[in-house]
């Protein structure tokens, strides 16, 4: 409970800085004003009457939030081509010299002709690898057990070969996530390689995926 005016206005800037699709939607005119504050009020338990809420959240600054993705949304129009890739395996690996002396050897059993994946990611204390799952097999026989953490199988990928101005955009990987993260999907893990960025999510999850990511390309695509 709180009945401080400088609290209010704290939990409601919380709660709107919390949520990029209510900013969005706010910023086009979408969202019933007073039927968000009484969400916020009965969410967050406020001591405060319907009106001092409504009237902290047309205060708040959307200009300031919503300028920063303008460039981002406009150069995401932009993309200039996409794929998708399944089923894909993700292989996680205990990070150690002796994996890493396997690695060069990941090259001899992928088929690039025929359009084999491998991504390799590599952090401070493991090494990712995604491969197609027909592949999967030989990728296990390389490397010993006991430096395979886990296996996440029924991957999909999707690909975007992205304007090049966007480079320096700020905000095109996190507008996407974001676009994702509100339609209820699941990513389990992103790679930028500019001009390209790729999305990997649960194979039954592509096509969603893509449709999502599909109309974030192509505004008018009904």
């Amino acid at each position: 409970m709180t009945k401080n005016s400088k609290d209010i206005t704290n939990i409601v800037s919380k709660v709107l800085d919390r949520n990029p699709a209510v900013r969005m939607n706010m910023s086009k005119g979408l969202i019933n004003i007073r039927a968000l504050a009484r969400f916020i009020i009965k969410d967050k338990k406020l001591d405060s009457t319907l009106d001092a809420v409504i009237s902290t959240i047309r205060r708040y600054k959307l200009e300031s939030q919503e300028k920063l993705f303008e460039k981002a949304y406009e150069i995401i129009t932009k993309t200039i081509a996409t794929s998708t890739k399944s089923p894909l395996a993700n292989i996680s690996l205990i990070k150690d010299t002796e994996v890493q002396g396997l690695l060069p050897e990941l090259f001899s059993i992928i088929n690039y002709d025929q359009g084999d994946v491998l991504r390799i990611i590599q952090a401070d204390e493991s090494i990712k690898i995604l491969v197609d799952e027909k592949n999967l097999k030989k990728v296990k026989e390389l490397f010993p057990e006991n430096k395979i953490i886990r296996i996440v199988e029924n991957l999909g990928e999707i690909n975007a070969h992205m304007n090049p101005e966007g480079e320096h955009i700020l905000g095109v990987l996190a507008v996407t996530l974001n676009e994702l993260a509100i339609n209820g999907i699941n990513v389990q893990g992103t790679m930028t390689c500019y001009p390209e960025i790729l999305w990997f999510v649960e194979e039954k999850d592509l096509l969603k995926s893509y449709n999502v990511l599909y109309r974030l390309w192509n505004p008018k695509a009904e």
